[in-house]
């Protein structure tokens, strides 16, 4: 009876946490030129794909996946002003890699990209937006979940508009990068962000509490902006003063390390 009870508190500890693994790109520089600097970078884990855009405020900016040019079929986003649309490229009556003067990329019939912060400071938008790693549309490119490498082509208006237009080389370029995995951790499941998102204060609850707990905060750049240690099943954490975007809110004790994503809106 004894090793029974202590197999099913050691199987109902195991549950308790799952294995989380995550692939990104890091920051990309897309482009440099003053003024008009363009970066994005992309974050897979096992079902979800956080796309993170960083450009000029007073334009559209796009990213296509799994291409080397227009190439017909290619799964590609744009920023329109309003909406991240989810785009192919293709269309008939022209060479796959040649688009025509004025072609937009036609829009797919449902749209799978959700939106969760768009912020904008001295001309500067950072663009956070997820939707499922595979979507199952034919049209979206399945991110792998594992390290390789991908091939990208990106674009922003030539000028101040969000009127699509492509002529110019300076506002388009490709380039391939790699997804490289970043630490594995343990998941709690049973740690709890209430709201999520939130406008200016979450709070976060954990079942016990065994020793230090100590909480750090991280933006998607990775550059740490909070830290608090837990004393307390609850916890109100003020984020008023926070920009809008993804965070990465990480629980530490002596044995384990617990993250969860969070959104301020």
């Amino acid at each position: 009876m004894k090793k029974t009870t202590l197999a099913l508190i050691a199987f109902l500890s195991l549950t308790t946490y799952t294995f989380s693994q995550s692939y990104s790109t890091g920051m990309m520089e897309l482009s440099t030129t003053p003024g008009l600097e363009y970066s994005a970078q992309i974050d897979v884990t096992s079902d979800e794909v956080t796309l993170t855009l960083i450009g000029p405020s007073d334009r559209w900016l796009g990213l296509g996946f799994d291409a080397t040019s227009m190439t017909s079929g290619r799964d590609v986003v744009i920023f329109d002003g309003t909406d991240l649309t989810d785009r192919h490229f293709g269309y008939p009556g022209q060479p796959n890699d040649q688009p025509a003067t004025g072609f937009t990329p036609t829009l797919d019939e449902r749209q799978d990209w959700t939106i969760m912060s768009n912020n904008v400071t001295s001309g500067v938008r950072t663009l956070v937006a997820t939707r499922d790693r595979d979507t199952g549309n034919v049209n979206d490119y399945v991110f792998t979940t594992s390290a390789s490498s991908i091939n990208l082509v990106w674009a922003r208006g030539f000028e101040s508009s969000f009127v699509l237009d492509y002529h110019g080389f300076s506002n388009r370029g490709i380039t391939m990068q790699s997804f490289t995995l970043s630490n594995e951790e343990v998941v709690a499941t049973e740690f709890s962000i209430i709201p999520n998102p939130a406008k200016s204060r979450f709070n976060i609850s954990v079942p016990r509490i065994d020793g230090v707990v100590k909480m750090e905060v991280f933006d998607v750049l990775g550059k740490k902006i909070y830290t608090k240690e837990l004393n307390q099943l609850s916890t109100t954490i003020d984020i008023s003063k926070w920009n809008s975007g993804v965070y990465l809110v990480r629980l530490a004790t002596q044995n384990n390390i617990s993250t969860k994503r969070f959104v301020k809106q």
